[in-house]
């Protein structure tokens, strides 16, 4: 398993083959980078949000993609994501149920937000309240580690499909 603060490179060889067309290759290549990138931030939100149960919108802020140049970048947010993200919190005698997770000792309250948090409390201390999490981070690398065999797939496709859209004149 690879981690998520690694590059990845994709196999550009095929373009060797259309070397006498630079100007539009280095066009289709950017634009395929760019495609390609949004296809994994697209297809990891989805798998990821499927998985955990968790609404696609609450994972847009999670993961972003930047251009810079002649790259295209994808950064995924990994901290832990608060429970009320699951569904609505409902309050029961025992704690909180989220969906189809229980989380006992929880209760639910704004506390300076607009929407209902759930917490816990550590021990009888004042200031032991905390969030309650889940972790997302190990999905979230399994589901990108999963999409990589078919990153160079995508880039090629997208870059043929972007290279025919230059040449076609359609700009």
């Amino acid at each position: 398993m690879t981690s998520l603060n690694t590059n990845m490179v994709l196999d550009t060889r095929f373009l060797a083959r259309l070397s006498y067309l630079p100007d539009e290759l280095a066009k289709a290549a950017k634009q395929a980078m760019i495609k390609t990138n949004r296809w994994l931030r697209a297809a990891s939100m989805a798998d990821l949000g499927y998985e955990l149960s968790i609404d696609t919108k609450a994972m847009t802020t999670r993961f972003r993609t930047y251009k810079n140049g002649g790259m295209s970048k994808l950064w995924v947010g990994v901290r832990s994501l608060g429970v009320h993200r699951l569904g609505t919190p409902v309050q029961n005698g025992k704690g909180v149920q989220v969906g189809s997770h229980f989380y006992d000792g929880a209760f639910i309250s704004p506390m300076d937000s607009d929407q209902l948090l759930v917490f816990r409390r550590e021990n009888k201390g004042r200031k032991s309240i905390k969030l309650v999490t889940i972790d997302i981070s190990e999905e979230a690398e399994e589901i990108i580690d999963s999409y990589l065999p078919d990153l160079n797939r995508k880039f090629e496709e997208f870059f043929h499909r972007e290279f025919q859209f230059i040449l076609s004149g359609t700009q």
